[in-house]
């Protein structure tokens, strides 16, 4: 019987009430903790770990587990910073998601029922990302989508009824020395230098190339940099026939 992968999605360790996610092992798919149970029952799946602390549950234990060192604490040590209960960014992405959902769920739009389908998945996450190279590896990892041409389609759909570029593209996330998460140098070594150790889910990678770009000396709001990060995991460290991420030879 394979391992139930879990993680606890972009949450600190002394947020009260935190919104946790869980990945099936047998499945791949992320399911939200209050579905997870019937979710395990189908998927006949008897382990899950939390990713913030590689924490392994037994059957149910995993409903008593709301807070956890993450692994940005974990890494950056007396660097790390809770994120603040008012979240711009989070606020942000809310709006976001709440736009790809109105668009979706319009009758009245123009798309054809295969993309509609693929599209109605999308709304399980509330960690939609806003720029297309992050989209396209979030469906392939998450959704477990691999047609470009698909997952084009979904991107034409979310895109075309996004707000106007100027108020959707967020400010950059400038550090202490000026350099903004978009323009930082490090991104590919970070994602070398991670997959080195060997292959693990996309999820963790971010979470540990977001503690690299904070110890440089910069900042940001830990959702823009996720989705900073993810972009720049390049898609063939990605396959069709592992969830992990992994460097190739």
């Amino acid at each position: 019987m394979s391992l139930t992968h879990g993680f606890h999605i972009i949450s600190s360790t002394f947020q009260l009430a935190p919104m946790v996610y869980f990945e099936c092992g047998e499945c791949n798919e992320t399911v939200k903790k209050p579905k997870l149970a019937k979710h395990l029952l189908s998927c006949n799946a008897a382990y899950v770990s939390c990713i913030d602390c590689s924490k392994v549950f037994a059957w149910n234990e995993w409903e008593g587990h709301t807070n956890c060192i993450s692994e940005a604490q974990k890494y950056q040590g007396s660097l790390y910073q809770p994120k603040e209960s008012t979240n711009k960014g989070q606020v942000k992405q809310d709006a976001w998601v709440d736009n790809v959902r109105t668009a979706i769920e319009d009758p009245k739009m123009d798309i054809d029922a295969n993309t509609r389908s693929l599209l109605q998945k999308l709304l399980g996450f509330d960690n939609i990302p806003r720029k297309e190279k992050a989209f396209y590896n979030f469906v392939k990892n998450s959704l477990k989508i691999w047609d470009d041409g698909k997952i084009g389609a979904m991107w034409k759909v979310v895109a075309a009824n996004s707000k106007p570029a100027g108020q959707a593209q967020a400010k950059p996330n400038n550090g202490t020395n000026g350099t903004s998460a978009k323009t930082w140098p490090g991104w590919k070594r970070a994602v070398e230098d991670e997959l080195r150790e060997g292959a693990m889910p996309w999820k963790r990678l971010c979470t540990r190339l977001v503690a690299r770009y904070r110890d440089t000396g910069n900042k940001g709001s830990e959702e823009e940099l996720e989705l900073q990060a993810l972009s720049n995991i390049p898609e063939e460290y990605c396959s069709d026939k592992d969830p992990t991420v992994k460097l190739m030879k």
